[in-house]
């Protein structure tokens, strides 16, 4: 024990430390004997001192530090070591206690009050900035319509995909992409193919749920569903929403009435029975956070498992004659016949399109006034070509397009589609009136049932076309099918033997008896809706007694019983009088909508009821044009070379592609709090 007291001065004072601190604890409790609690007698207290010794290493046995670790504020710090420590340096390590620099530390208080340093803040706005760019290369390519992913994924490599190319090429006048570039092969870069899905997943989420904002905040919507097959074979519906939002300026003062019919993504179709495809749109609702109950109008164009539900008109192909099909044929083969050669198809500006039946009036109007220059053009190439297949081609087009029926039939398609063209454009557009649609389907209707009876003067407009190329002005000859008359059959079907008699009554009568019975039938339902809402025509205001006012108003709310209260016929005979001379200048709902709801804001409240028809009406879907626009993007979108695109990719791009001017519009900033959620590694508990 005497040994161990020559210890070094070093471990005397750390005794002599002990000694001070155990000093300046406060004494332990007595006993009842008065004996203090604890206490030891001098031998203990030796015995202890001795262990404490023996714990406590020698000056000569401590490990030398590295020479910049003593002139260092914090000696413990990893930089001033080797990567291999070995025992004395762990040791001397220990003995000095953790590198923790003085307080007080800056805090963040959207991260829960965590620390955080100068170097922390550097890199936050560093990835902030490269997120920036990230995500406009994204929205740049997904509103374009442009691929994204190439044949190989590392950048700087050749046929890399545009998404990378466009960040390489702008890393070459951006530092921020140029040091990204530049990082090791292993470190985060964010361009891999799984943040590209993420990106287009936050794009389009933000716009859908800024398109499902305005729907709820809308007093109804109406659901615009339609199918059709993609590259890879499967079913895709396109869920379309129409509402009406009125846009106010930043003092909340009424500025515009506007009838929306945004896109909401497509969805894959594994089931097409009526009952399926009712669940899936049912579902699709609900999903989307929407009130079925606020639904007032659907459309679905011809979806056939859907009939006993509402249809939209659609004014595509409505006859389907063996004269007329084959015509038409005639028309495709001409123009795929010239389109095969450069030169040929020099001489033609036009192409007929089988998904839009305007291009089909564009093609037969060119075909009409190009007739003559068509047909020097296949003589000449049936007569010098040197290609006999060519030569055989021509002459055989040449026979079919030079016969006096298919200039009489090109007469009447003319006439015909001159007149549905119009209407067809108008229905197209979002913004179509019921009231003006059925103004115009009466008067094409009109007119040609007019020309159904003006046979001689389409025969004399042929006859005028065919004397430019000296076209033979009789019908051909057609050869009679005999039919076997069977026993006891008393007579047989007649049959004309007139050439004329006979393209009179099987092609022009019959085609135009086809067209004016689908165009009054396809509309049966878009008639019944105007009727209805009748009322609050402008021309039945102006002309009405307030006796039939209220009648018709009475009924109208007999069938809107959960829209419209039973005050509305009494405040639409106020409105009538308030405002008469301003409703006799307008045309449509649409106008009068905005004379209530812009021009005379100050009385809108008073003429609430009113108000709710006008935009209940607005709400109805006029056709599903906006759909089937949804189908070309798609075309475009996923391409041969892009089938195996995820559905959610698919529907993002979408989204992204045909709402472009919303997706312009979206903060970055909050796009970017949104991926840095994401990928968060920590989460408060």
């Amino acid at each position: 024990m005497e040994k161990q007291r020559q210890k070094s001065g070093y471990q005397k004072r750390k005794i002599n430390e002990a000694k001070q601190e155990k000093k300046s604890k406060p004494p332990p409790p007595k006993h009842s004997d008065g004996e203090l609690h604890g206490e030891s007698d001098n031998e203990e207290e030796m015995e202890e001192e001795d262990r404490q010794l023996e714990s406590i290493p020698g000056e000569e046995d401590m490990p030398v530090p590295p020479p910049e670790s003593v002139k260092s504020k914090y000696p413990t710090d990893i930089g001033h070591f080797p990567d291999v420590l070995d025992a004395n340096l762990k040791r001397y390590i220990v003995s000095m206690g953790p590198c923790k620099p003085t307080g007080p530390f800056p805090r963040d208080n959207k991260q829960g009050r965590r620390c955080f340093s100068n170097q922390i803040r550097l890199e936050t706005n560093y990835w902030r900035q490269v997120l920036d760019r990230l995500i406009n290369v994204t929205l740049t390519l997904a509103t374009t319509n442009m691929p994204f992913r190439g044949h190989r994924e590392t950048i700087g490599k050749a046929n890399s995909g545009n998404f990378l190319a466009i960040v390489e090429l702008t890393a070459k006048y951006d530092p921020v992409l140029q040091d990204l570039i530049d990082r090791p092969a292993q470190s985060v870069k964010y361009l891999s193919p799984a943040i590209q899905n993420e990106l287009i997943d936050i794009l389009a989420k933000h716009v859908k749920n800024d398109i499902l904002e305005k729907i709820r905040a809308a007093p109804f919507f109406s659901v615009i569903m339609d199918t059709t097959q993609d590259i890879a074979k499967i079913d895709q519906m396109s869920q379309v929403y129409r509402y009406v939002t009125v846009e106010r300026d930043d003092n909340g003062v009424a500025i515009n009435v506007k009838i929306n019919e945004s896109f909401l993504g497509f969805s894959e179709v594994t089931d097409s029975h009526a009952g399926e495809l009712a669940n899936d749109i049912t579902a699709s609702i609900e999903r989307n956070g929407l009130q079925l109950s606020k639904c007032r109008g659907q459309g679905y164009d011809k979806i056939r498992p859907m009939t006993d539900g509402e249809k939209c008109p659609n004014i595509g192909p409505i006859y389907r004659p063996a004269d007329v099909s084959k015509f038409y044929d005639i028309i495709e083969h001409v123009y795929v016949f010239f389109s095969h050669s450069i030169k040929r198809w020099a001489m033609l500006s036009k192409m007929i399109c089988p998904t839009r039946w305007s291009s089909r009036y564009d093609a037969v109007v060119a075909l009409r006034h190009r007739y003559s220059d068509i047909m020097k053009v296949l003589i000449k190439l049936s007569l010098t070509s040197q290609n006999k297949d060519e030569r055989d081609e021509a002459t055989a087009m040449k026979r079919s397009i030079e016969k006096f029926s298919f200039i009489c039939t090109l007469v009447l398609q003319s006439k015909i589609l001159e007149h549905t063209n119009v209407v067809s454009k108008l229905l197209q557009s979002q913004d179509a009136d019921l009231g003006t649609a059925v103004k115009l389907l009466d008067v094409t209707i009109k007119e040609l049932t007019t020309f159904r009876d003006s046979f001689e003067d389409a025969k004399r407009a042929a006859e005028g076309l065919s004397v430019k190329w000296g076209v033979n002005k009789n019908f051909e000859d057609v050869r009679q099918r005999k039919v076997k008359k069977h026993f006891e059959e008393l007579s047989q079907d007649e049959r004309l033997a007139d050439p004329e008699s006979y393209y009179r009554v099987q092609v022009f009568t019959a085609c135009l008896d086809v067209v004016i019975s689908q165009l009054a039938h396809r509309f049966t339902g878009l008639r019944a809706t105007v009727n209805t809402f009748n009322v609050i025509q402008p021309d039945t205001l102006c002309n009405a007694t307030d006796d039939e006012l209220v009648l018709q108003a009475n009924a109208l709310v007999e069938k809107y019983k959960q829209d419209i209260s039973l005050e509305f016929p009494m405040q639409l005979v106020s409105f009538r009088g308030c405002l008469r001379e301003s409703i006799a200048k307008v045309k449509t709902i649409r106008e009068l909508t905005h004379l209530l709801i812009v021009e005379n804001r100050s009385i809108s409240s008073s003429f609430s009821e009113v108000c709710t028809a006008l935009l209940l009406f607005l709400t109805i879907p006029v056709t599903v044009a906006s759909a089937e626009r949804s189908f070309s993007k798609l075309k475009l979108i996923k391409t041969f070379l892009r089938s195996t695109m995820g559905q959610g990719r698919l529907s993002g791009l979408a989204i992204l592609s045909i709402e472009n001017a919303r997706a312009r519009q979206l903060h970055t900033k909050d796009l970017i709090e949104e991926f840095a959620e994401r990928k968060a590694r920590k989460v408060q508990l």
